[in-house]
């Protein structure tokens, strides 16, 4: 493993970062979408939601929503609006695009569940991708 491991030692999300509240609003859903899936996830935290990479972004990665105390895949939430496959990859693109545009911004570690979560409390992020997901319904 070792030479191709990507595995980064962020800094501990220490109490007096905002985004630690943030992240604990949305700690039981974070933990009902760690009980399905296995691949590691990072939550982009913002006041009423919460935006999760889930996988190995920018490369192979999902993205859901937690928003009033409810998980949803992007992927659902595409189909659910009726998007064809085209739409749905073009819209996936976006968020990588979002995703490789703030990959300067801070992370931080935290655990949740006993499980480790890489936090990147990045506004910028948080705007690019709501932009993206409110898209879809255009």
């Amino acid at each position: 493993m070792g030479f191709f491991s990507k595995k980064i030692n962020y800094p501990e999300l220490t109490p007096d970062n905002p985004a630690l509240d943030q992240v604990h609003d949305v700690e039981k859903p974070l933990q009902d979408l760690m009980g399905q899936v296995s691949d590691p996830l990072e939550v982009v935290p913002s006041d009423d939601h919460a935006y999760v990479f889930i996988g190995k972004p920018p490369k192979k990665f999902g993205v859901a929503v937690i928003e009033q105390g409810k998980v949803q895949s992007f992927i659902a939430a595409a189909k659910e609006k009726g998007l064809d496959q085209a739409k749905i990859q073009k819209l996936n693109e976006q968020l990588r695009e979002a995703y490789l545009h703030n990959m300067d911004a801070p992370r931080y570690k935290t655990n949740v569940a006993g499980k480790e979560v890489v936090v990147i409390p990045s506004k910028d992020l948080d705007q690019e991708v709501k932009q993206v997901m409110s898209s879809m319904g255009n």
